[in-house]
């Protein structure tokens, strides 16, 4: 899959991680018709700002290479349809913590698909206020160089120092 990632870092210069899964939950969303839904907090993160990417064979020429920029244009998130699940960012810590969020939002969805009961979609109006309020925490804590998600990125490690401090090694 280094293609992917290749292509790209070749389209956005701006970003520096990209992190692509085959998880069962970001498959399976990947698989469903509509997508991913707006049914949890996870999932709303990414109203209107999630691309799809249409699942053609093997990524390996380079009209594929421009299918995947084009269909990521700006955004840091994307679906490759029937295949996985994409996650960028400007830093590791953006990307790792895009990927988490996505991954979780896949799995709530599997979940709450798999109870055969009706679900509630959030509508659109509740899930753009939900992002303007995940844009101004976004900003508060954003450091004066433009870096996001420091203080989860430095939890995190903190978690994994407590578990195994080898990882650093």
């Amino acid at each position: 899959d280094f293609f992917i990632h290749s292509a790209v870092h070749e389209a956005r210069p701006d970003l520096a991680c990209v992190i692509h899964t085959h998880t069962t939950a970001g498959i399976a969303v990947s698989a469903q018709q509509a997508g991913l839904l707006m049914l949890s907090q996870h999932a709303v993160r990414f109203h209107d700002c999630l691309s799809y990417h249409a699942y053609l064979g093997i990524a390996d020429d380079d009209a594929e290479r421009k299918r995947l920029a084009h269909d990521l244009g700006d955004n840091l998130v994307m679906l490759l349809r029937n295949h996985g699940i994409l996650a960028c960012g400007r830093s590791i810590p953006e990307a790792f913590i895009e990927m988490h969020y996505l991954e979780r939002a896949c799995q709530a969805q599997v979940a709450a698909m798999a109870g055969g009961t009706p679900l509630h979609v959030l509508s659109d109006e509740v899930a753009a206020e939900t992002v303007r309020g995940f844009d101004l925490v976004r900003k508060r804590r954003m450091t004066p160089d433009g870096r996001t998600f420091t203080l989860e990125w430095a939890a995190l490690t903190r978690m994994l120092d407590q578990a195994d401090a080898s990882w650093r090694d």
